[in-house]
């Protein structure tokens, strides 16, 4: 979920709303929207504990024909499309790193996918070693910008005054909340992809609904305290966009080489994202249907099903 969103979207939603207690505000009705449906995503995990997430509840309920239709569009459409977008975003600040032309973004972009889909096809152990370790790094850099900011004190406490009211140049109220809430929709989009573990889980009946809820709320109080701190940082009337709304932050805590240090978190913080991005729904559909797919197969060493993570990973390239 913590991946280039939260670097991107503060800038919109500041910029858009101009007032630090609405940011805040829209911050909390996404997250407990969110948390709603974790809820809701918890309590099918723990009754159907199987691999799969939405496939295997829209199954369910609905009959094989729907989640059948759920699974294809899935492969064909929302995952691809996340996969790329998250691709694209990592690649876009690699460039801030190394000068790289269209081409050279396209390239690293596609590199990163099939790379991290390598990963998981070698075996469960290093996809979940690996995703752990970038996560841990993700949530240590975020914790790092906090406390350097804080302690530093590098910005300022009159950005927050005022508090409640726009400031000029914003969208009005109501407008501007539609935005809004669809910047904070796309920075906590995947938090379902948790309940696909579901089949994996020693006591999913206990683990899920908390692991689920809880990582929105942990993901929530992360979203809220970095944008206070980008806010302390950089006032919402000298916002322009996300990627100069990073740098400009990144300026007042690291200097000169402000925007660099902020594009390697960026780009870990997405890493950890796509790792995390594994076909755990394409390894339960095939065994729904009447005729097996290879898609289903798992090897006996990896423990993965090498032929599903290749559809999933490859398609956005193509």
């Amino acid at each position: 979920m913590i991946a280039v969103g939260i670097f991107l979207t503060p800038a919109g939603m500041a910029k858009s709303l101009g007032s630090p207690l609405w940011l805040l505000v829209v911050w909390l009705t996404m997250g407990a929207m969110a948390l709603c449906g974790a809820w809701c995503y918890g309590e099918l995990a723990a009754r159907f504990p199987e691999p799969g997430g939405g496939y295997v509840y829209l199954g369910r309920v609905y009959g094989p024909g729907v989640a059948f239709l759920y699974g294809w569009k899935c492969l064909l459409v929302m995952d691809p499309g996340i996969t790329a977008a998250l691709g694209m975003g990592l690649a876009s600040y690699v460039g801030y790193l190394v000068a790289l032309s269209p081409m050279g973004v396209k390239a690293v972009a596609l590199g990163a996918i099939v790379a991290l889909a390598a990963v998981n096809v070698v075996g469960l152990r290093l996809g979940a070693g690996l995703m752990r370790w970038l996560t841990a790094l993700k949530l240590g850099a975020l914790a790092l910008i906090v406390l350097l900011a804080l302690g530093s004190g590098a910005g300022d406490w009159s950005h927050f005054v005022p508090l409640v009211a726009q400031r000029p140049g914003s969208s009005p109220l109501p407008g501007a909340l539609a935005p809004a809430l669809v910047g904070a929709f796309f920075a906590f989009g995947g938090w379902w992809e948790v309940s696909k573990m579901a089949g994996e889980a020693r006591d999913p009946a206990r683990i899920m609904p908390r692991a689920l809820a809880l990582g929105v709320v942990i993901v929530t109080f992360v979203y809220v305290v970095t944008s206070a701190v980008f806010l302390y940082l950089v006032p919402p009337e000298r916002v322009t966009s996300g990627e100069t709304f990073a740098a400009q932050a990144g300026v007042m805590l690291f200097g000169p080489a402000g925007g660099q240090v902020f594009a390697a978190i960026v780009v870990v913080s997405v890493l950890g994202s796509l790792a995390v991005l594994r076909s755990h729904r394409w390894s339960s559909a095939p065994r729904t249907r009447p005729r097996r797919s290879r898609r289903s197969h798992s090897r006996p060493r990896s423990r993965t099903p090498r032929e599903g993570r290749y559809a999933a990973r490859l398609r956005p390239g193509r």
